[in-house]
């Protein structure tokens, strides 16, 4: 029996172990693209969040900007109802000549007396509030109401409320009644 070397299964197994290096080399590559392709998506992810973070953030500013130019026109609103009432109550008190009225307030404010309140109600009486320089021109005013040729139309004037303040200057309230204006 004849024996012979069989060179081939030596070039054989030098042949699989080349292959198994190619092999392991395109898995790595593989596995190393997918690894770079996996990176580059979550850094786009991570990116196209952070825009999207800034966009709502500017929307939530935008909307709270609006929410508070809301509240102000709200507010607004509500003292036009509020003065659109008191001018209802006005137009209901029948026979008014109201520019008689307001013409007399007009006459007695001054530099040294200013009213800062003028209230009407329907039981024809005014409440007036204001504010006096002084005592002295406080008493000057309360004379010249009650001496006017127009304070006739007044049945009932009352000094309700005087206060001083720390600037020297004098709150007061009056209550008028008025028969006919």
């Amino acid at each position: 029996m004849e024996r012979g070397i069989n060179f081939l299964k030596a070039y054989e197994g030098r042949t699989s172990q080349k292959n198994f290096v190619r092999i392991f080399r395109i898995s790595a590559l593989l596995i190393f693209t997918f690894y770079c392709l996996l990176v580059v998506g979550v850094l786009s992810f991570w990116i196209f969040l952070k825009k999207e973070h800034e966009k709502i953030n500017f929307q939530i500013k935008d909307k709270k900007s609006q929410v508070e130019q809301l509240k102000k026109i709200e507010s607004l609103q509500v003292l036009l109802k509020q003065r659109l009432a008191s001018l209802a109550t006005i137009r209901l008190v029948k026979g008014g000549d109201f520019p008689v009225l307001f013409s007399f307030f007009s006459r007695l404010n001054s530099e040294e007396v200013s009213f800062t309140d003028i209230r009407f109600s329907s039981k024809r009486e005014i409440g007036v509030k204001g504010v006096a320089s002084s005592a002295f021109t406080l008493a000057k005013f309360l004379e010249k109401l009650v001496s006017s040729a127009d304070a006739a139309m007044f049945s009932k004037i009352v000094l309700t409320s005087l206060a001083r303040q720390k600037e020297g200057n004098y709150n007061f309230s009056l209550s008028l009644t008025y028969e006919k204006i």
